[in-house]
Formats: C-alpha cells, structure tokens, sequence
C-alpha cells in the first residue's frame, strides 16, 4: 500500500513537472523570441514527450505479472502510451523510446502465481483482458509509422 502512494506521489511530481515545463515552453513560445527559440521549445518538449514515455516503458517492462497493483499500473501506462500514439507526430518518439516490444510482452496474459493451483485466489484476474486490450489499442496506433510495423513483424517472427 505504501509503494502505491510513493509511486502516486512521484507521478504527480512528474505530471507536475512536466506541466511547468509546457507553460514554460509556451510562455517562450509566446513572447515570440529569435528564430532559434521555437527549435529550442521543441527540443525541451520532445525531451519531456521522451521521459514519459521511458517512464511507462519501464512500467510494462517491470509490471508482467497478476497482483493488482501491477495490473493497474500496466493498465495506466497502456492507456497513456495509446492517447499520445494518437498524434501521428508522437509515434516516432514512442517507438524510438522501446514501447512496441513492451506493448506486445502485454498482448497475452501473464503466467499464473506460483502455487496458486487450487487456493482461493485462483479466480481473481484483475484488469482481466484490459492490459491486452490497452496493448493491442496502443499497437494499432503506432501501426502507421513503417518503422513499427517492421519492429511488430520482426518481434512476431521471433516467437515462432
């Protein structure tokens, strides 16, 4: 419970961050500096749009499994991953970042808890089928870009 409110914390510190960040890049943006400022406001916000993304890239690579927490956390990151893959102009950055070999670890369903043949628990999925669906959402969206798509067959091919 406690590792849930730590991360919660940090993810609102992050949000925060990078909320002060874009009204920072807007505010630059806004007082219509040199040439060179608007590269330098794109930079700073594709280094942003790269950090969240190596964030909830790490969270599919470290949350494979069925305890609650993980699949919430799986389940968020999922859903972040396929609304920025909604920007054509965001999908190369997901996919330099590593998202498509996360996502696709996520198309099936973890393996079942050691020694939970026969308990109680057995029954308990939770998110069941939304993690997956979430993956399969975000991949379709980052199926646009040639280079994902290459990425996605070459992955497939290496599991047969």
């Amino acid at each position: 419970m406690e590792a849930v409110q730590q991360q919660l914390k940090r993810r609102k510190r992050q949000k925060r961050k990078l909320e002060e960040e874009d009204a920072a890049s807007a505010a630059e943006s806004e007082a219509g500096g040199e040439g060179g400022g608007e590269e330098i406001c794109c930079q700073r916000s594709r280094q942003a749009l790269a950090r969240e993304v190596r964030a909830k890239v790490q969270v599919l690579e470290r949350t494979f499994s069925w305890r609650f927490a993980d699949r919430a956390a799986a389940k968020r990151a999922t859903h972040i991953l396929a609304e920025l893959a909604k920007d054509e102009k965001v999908v190369n950055v997901i996919v330099e970042e590593g998202a498509v070999p996360a996502l696709v670890k996520h198309l099936q369903e973890p393996p079942p808890p050691l020694g939970s043949e026969g308990s109680a628990n057995e029954g308990e999925r939770p998110f069941e089928h939304e993690v997956e669906k979430g993956s399969a959402f975000a991949l379709g969206l980052l199926a646009v870009k040639v280079s994902a798509v290459v990425l996605l067959y070459s992955l497939c091919e290496g599991e047969n």
